[in-house]
């Protein structure tokens, strides 16, 4: 708004000046003409386009808050060795195993209840690659990239959990991350020429998103530029009219509109600080140690947005470059609203909108679920 009102400003001024310079040698007028015209697009850029070099510091004005947790659980007492990421389910949880022979478990803190199952192989009823989940009408499902299918977690009359397909993906690239809507999913992958996609279940890509410009990745590639943006978090509104993504390896954040519910348009992009990665001999993207792990969590309701902020290298950190003491919340717009410290850094989150919390895997220093009151 500001930047229009900016715009239009200097554009009025610049016809009132040019109305006085008829009367000046053509010349003097071409040399005027120049200096304004670079003037006016100098005060834009300092004015618009101001970079925004780290997400703390584009919070530093605003409210902050410490919050402690108001539920920690020890998942070790329900045989949870190393739990990754967690999903309320009415009044139990589905924890993603991420290593343990059954790859979920649901789990009703209440009554001490444990229901497991699904191993990963490459046999029936086995998922071979999980890295995308989400909660749809009360539905949990996951996405297997190597089979292109979308499973429904379900209890099988042998009170175990097991797959049940949903829909297959005919398409012929990778996708890293799947958001189910029944007549199309919102995805990313290998896709070369866009970001983010929404793509029907034969492979019919209904709208798509230009990747976010770097300096860095200007001369990538296609296949290395899809291979940087594939750690891209993804969350919609409740109404879903608007999508916000968000990447996990360098500071970009993008709300979009969602029309008619199946296509993304872009309104507002910030970008925070670009990849730190080298190319390997087979093409192939190396991140670097000291390069920020940004956000690794992203939610929201109607109002805002909650995203789960790092700011560690793998180099200080190790794998704990992955564990989060920062909660962001933007709105819509994408402008700052608070800024959170978490006295238990987490490694996923979610937010429940019932309950107004935010709730997720942490170690501490074992596997243990975490809840905060926001």
């Amino acid at each position: 708004m500001f930047c229009d009102r900016l715009t239009m400003r200097l554009k009025g001024n610049i016809e009132q000046k040019a109305s006085h310079m008829k009367f000046i040698h053509p010349a003097s007028r071409n040399t005027i003409w120049q200096f304004t015209v670079i003037f006016v697009l100098s005060i834009l850029l300092l004015s618009c386009n101001q970079t925004i070099s780290h997400p703390i510091q584009h919070f530093e004005k605003s409210p902050k808050q410490k919050l402690t947790p108001s539920r920690i659980i020890d998942l070790e007492e329900f045989d949870i060795l190393k739990p990754g990421y967690v999903f309320r389910m009415d009044d139990a949880y589905m924890i993603v195993n991420l290593k343990a022979e059954n790859r979920f478990s649901l789990v009703n803190f209440n009554t001490g209840e444990v229901i497991k199952g699904v191993r990963r192989g490459n046999g029936p009823g086995e998922i071979i690659s999980t890295i995308c989940y989400q909660v749809k009408d009360n539905l949990f499902l996951t996405y297997d990239a190597e089979r292109r299918k979308i499973y429904q977690v379900v209890i099988s009359p042998d009170t175990t959990l097991a797959l049940e397909e949903v829909e297959e993906i005919h398409f012929d690239k990778r996708l890293s991350r799947v958001d189910y809507q029944v007549s199309h999913v919102i995805a990313n992958g290998l896709l070369e020429d866009a970001w983010l996609v929404t793509m029907k279940s034969d492979g019919e890509i209904i709208s798509g998103v230009n990747y976010p410009s770097f300096k860095e990745t200007n001369d990538l590639p296609p296949t290395a530029l899809s291979l940087i943006f594939l750690n891209t978090r993804v969350a919609r509104k409740p109404d879903n009219k608007k999508v916000v993504a968000a990447t996990q390896n360098f500071g970009v954040i993008s709300f979009f509109h969602y029309i008619d519910g199946s296509i993304l348009e872009e309104y507002r992009q910030i970008k925070y600080y670009g990849p730190q990665f080298f190319l390997t001999e087979r093409g192939t993207v190396a991140w670097s140690r000291d390069g920020l792990t940004v956000f690794c969590g992203l939610d929201c309701d109607d109002t805002h947005v909650y995203a789960l902020y790092s700011g560690r290298t793998f180099t200080k950190h190790g794998l704990e470059s992955f564990y989060c003491e920062h909660l962001l919340v933007y709105d819509w717009d994408g402008n700052p609203v608070k800024h959170y410290t978490l006295d238990i850094p987490l490694f996923s989150m979610q937010f429940d909108k019932e309950r107004k919390t935010i709730y997720g895997i942490a170690y501490h220093p074992e596997g243990v679920f975490v809840e905060y009151q926001l």
